[in-house]
């Protein structure tokens, strides 16, 4: 059993395929963590720029994205984890800075073909709740379920400039929508995989809606179709 939730940058798609997976008891895939380690390690091994992740060494990429070295993984009580070399980077890896480079180093065919063999593993083992922005259209475009999460993107920014401003970082509304948008562009035209609403998907705009809402409108979808049974926590 998949269900997949894609969506844009600050559309709540993280929170909410926690949320699913732990209302049915599913294992939680969170694809951008995995993106997030590679441009980590590529950094801090590499030492590679910012500018320089799109284009990485394939010799490099075959020696460190390797499912012996990088593993996900997830339980309710310590949430999604990954570890590199048995350590768990995954505190190293929620910073502005390796987010850009998540975004940049996604670009790139042959880190995606690596990524996708480590991720295609995890419903072999589990039902799963996958999230991303290529979950239902090319990673799992079997899955049984598949939601695509919006909203507009002056209530994104609003969210993202939260999100920031926890993280001690200060952006104006105008530079949060900015940063959106740059990133909505570089996700939708991007020559490998970019962002777009699977055929088979239902459409989500949460604008009004705050995340327990959308949980629960979601489940009411899910249930409708007469996919699988809601477990109360």
């Amino acid at each position: 059993m998949i269900i997949t939730v894609d969506g844009p940058a600050a559309s709540g798609k993280s929170t909410l395929a926690r949320l699913l997976a732990q209302r049915f008891n599913f294992f939680y895939l969170n694809s951008g963590l995995l993106y997030r380690a590679v441009a980590y390690i590529l950094i801090n091994n590499c030492a590679y720029e910012l500018e320089k992740l799109a284009n990485p060494d394939p010799i490099q990429l075959q020696l460190y994205i390797d499912p012996k070295r990088i593993v996900y993984d997830y339980d309710k009580d310590y949430r999604e984890r990954v570890f590199f070399d048995g350590q768990d980077i995954t505190p190293l890896l929620k910073t502005s800075f390796i987010d850009k480079g998540a975004s940049i180093v996604s670009t790139n065919e042959i880190v995606r073909e690596q990524l996708l063999d480590i991720m295609r593993m995890v419903p072999q083992k589990f039902k799963v709740v996958a999230e991303g922005r290529d979950m239902g259209t090319v990673v799992f475009p079997e899955a049984n379920f598949k939601i695509y999460l919006t909203a507009p993107i002056e209530v994104r920014a609003k969210r993202w400039q939260k999100e920031q401003e926890e993280k001690g970082i200060g952006f104006t509304l105008d530079e949060a929508i900015g940063a959106l948008k740059e990133r909505d562009k570089r996700d939708k035209e991007r020559k490998i995989a970019p962002l777009t609403i699977p055929d088979d998907a239902i459409i989500v705009d949460n604008a009004d809606l705050d995340i327990m809402q959308t949980l629960e409108h979601v489940v009411s979808l899910i249930q409708r179709n007469k996919m699988i049974e809601a477990k109360s926590e």
